[in-house]
């Protein structure tokens, strides 16, 4: 085991954003999913989407939090009004895009539904939303390979301002243009290995600006341990063999790792820049938390270290304690976490 005690320090994070406001992006998504952005300015995106389960859904001014990390990753995060929350991270340089994408339960059930132009049926979205169910959270973790990138200007209303049905010979013209079936034959080749195996086996710890303390031990390519308290001295909530998708972006050891705990309802995206020692986290937490996180650290009355890996000796009942105040509490709307810090803790652990 190589242990790496490091002193946190602030990330020294860019908020210039002038890169990526003003642009237009076409893309692909592997799975063949097409979408378009316009990101309208420091604060505000227009979207479309041209195929996939909510294929035809068009939406404006939609309200996102925009961040350059390690520089040159741009990090776009939002909430909808459907209970959909969403992280992308950008390499304009690259061409690669990476997007996850956490679908309540109701929408992935009925995708259908939000295939429309959202800012016409704001009440209805959330009416659906509030109705469910929201549990289990679908997360689809997918790379996507930039079409176009079109610098059009900064708050223009006629760039994304009708339909994706309205606009699909526009873009058919475009794809054509750009040889999309030799983009999705091809697909991420000159990217070199997204295989996170070099992850594997890691133990990480780190600290918000908030004092909410982190730990995560990277299990196998597919699954994590991971454990949180919102301050120095209260119990931690931990989740063990967490299902998470975990992926290598392009460049030297960076990664996403992103998952939906599944009794607290919390989702998370973390981007790892392990080279560097700092990460950018998006969390996404339901609104009982922030009245009852008692209730969360119930999840582990007590903690014992076993060689490199989190290991949680607290009963079932308490997990379903955290996941009975989940259901019986208030999810939306969600509250949507952004920070940037440095490692305190790097442990490489032999599995």
């Amino acid at each position: 085991m190589v242990h790496q005690e490091t002193t946190p320090k602030p990330v020294s994070q860019s908020h210039d954003i002038t890169k990526i406001t003003g642009k237009r992006l076409l893309y692909t998504y592997e799975n063949g999913w097409l979408y378009e952005v316009y990101v309208k300015n420091s604060t505000t995106i227009d979207y479309r989407i041209y195929s996939g389960p909510v294929a035809k859904r068009w939406v404006k001014n939609q309200k996102v939090n925009i961040q350059l990390f390690a520089g040159n990753l741009f990090k776009i995060s939002w909430c909808e009004p459907t209970g959909t929350a969403v992280t992308l991270c950008i390499n304009l340089d690259a061409r690669q895009h990476h997007g996850v994408i956490y679908f309540p339960r109701w929408v992935h059930l009925n995708a259908s539904k939000t295939a429309l132009f959202q800012n016409h049926h704001l009440l209805e979205m959330r009416r659906l939303r509030d109705s469910g169910p929201t549990y289990p959270i679908d997360v689809v973790n997918e790379f996507a390979e930039l079409i176009l990138v079109d610098d059009v200007g900064v708050d223009k209303e006629d760039v994304i301002s009708m339909s994706p049905t309205e606009f699909a010979p526009t873009v058919e013209r475009l794809c054509k243009k750009a040889n999309l079936p030799h983009i999705l034959a091809h697909f991420g080749e000159k990217w070199g290995s997204r295989d996170p195996i070099n992850l594997v086996g890691k133990h990480l710890g780190f600290t918000y600006r908030n004092g909410w303390q982190h730990e995560l031990y990277v299990r196998t390519a597919s699954s994590i341990d991971y454990r949180i308290r919102s301050r120095l001295g209260s119990t931690w909530h931990s989740s063990d063999d967490q299902d998470a998708s975990i992926s290598r972006l392009i460049g030297p050891n960076r990664y996403i790792v992103s998952w939906t705990d599944v009794s607290s309802g919390i989702s998370t995206s973390l981007t790892l820049d392990v080279d560097r020692l700092e990460l950018h986290g998006v969390h996404f937490l339901p609104q009982w938390i922030l009245t009852n996180i008692e209730e969360l650290q119930l999840s582990l009355s007590s903690t014992a270290e076993s060689g490199h890996r989190i290991v949680s000796s607290s009963p079932n009942s308490s997990e379903n304690s955290v996941t009975d105040s989940r259901d019986a509490g208030n999810t939306y709307p969600l509250h949507h976490v952004v920070e940037s810090t440095s490692f305190s803790l790097v442990e490489d652990c032999e599995g």
